[in-house]
């Protein structure tokens, strides 16, 4: 056992042991770790909520209902999933989630635009509630279309009417938000007009042809 589970210097020196975290002057996730990380992302990203909470109560050995009931997210699941597969040492389910817990605060930045609102799927309704007209942009990591789109934001934010609301999501956690509105690309921008979603563009379109589209919802 690698440590007691309320040791976290001690969880902390076996994650960079297990060349899960790198610590070189500024603290980051191995590239092999972060990799495997958004293998299993993607995979929990997807499924559906029954099966989510069949697998986390597989893998803690508990009912479906207490996992439904549970604190655990996609986000967090995946990291504790990977530690699992990548480390040697042998630690508790209680060390794993300490980890875990270590690993999601050093982890990957959201996907969101640094100067937007991000929303999560606790948290949509009530935005949608005080912006009846706004527009929701999805994001997701490692999307070459969502970094481009990314360098052109200010551009299209400024061909937007100033009455319209705007804030973003992380595509891999909102699987409520994008269940309801079928979103299945990233980065789109989803506009919403006296509170229905009456357009969805994706971000595969030019800049200039994403604000006519966006603009023409709210003429």
């Amino acid at each position: 056992m690698a440590s007691e589970p309320n040791d976290p210097d001690a969880l902390f020196d076996a994650l960079v042991a297990e060349d899960v975290v790198i610590e070189n002057g500024t603290v980051s996730l191995a590239d092999d770790f972060e990799h495997r990380w958004s293998i299993y992302l993607d995979t929990y990203a997807s499924i559906t909520p029954d099966a989510f909470d069949e697998s986390v109560a597989e893998t803690f050995d508990i009912s479906c209902e207490e996992a439904r009931d549970s604190d655990v997210t996609r986000t967090g699941f995946s990291y504790y999933l990977a530690l699992r597969a990548h480390v040697n040492g042998e630690y508790t389910v209680a060390e794993l989630g300490v980890m875990a817990e270590m690993v999601a605060r050093i982890g990957p930045s959201s996907p969101v635009p640094d100067g937007i609102e991000t929303l999560t799927d606790e948290t949509y309704s009530d935005f949608l509630g005080r912006h009846p007209d706004c527009i929701i942009s999805v994001w997701k990591r490692d999307c070459e279309p969502c970094a481009a789109i990314a360098n052109e934001l200010s551009e299209i934010r400024a061909g937007i009417p100033e009455k319209v609301g705007f804030a973003g999501v992380d595509g891999d956690d909102v699987v409520a938000f994008r269940r309801e509105f079928d979103v299945t690309a990233a980065p789109s921008f989803l506009c919403f007009r006296d509170g229905e979603c009456r357009e969805t563009v994706t971000g595969s379109a030019e800049p200039d042809d994403l604000v006519e589209s966006v603009r023409s919802v709210y003429i």
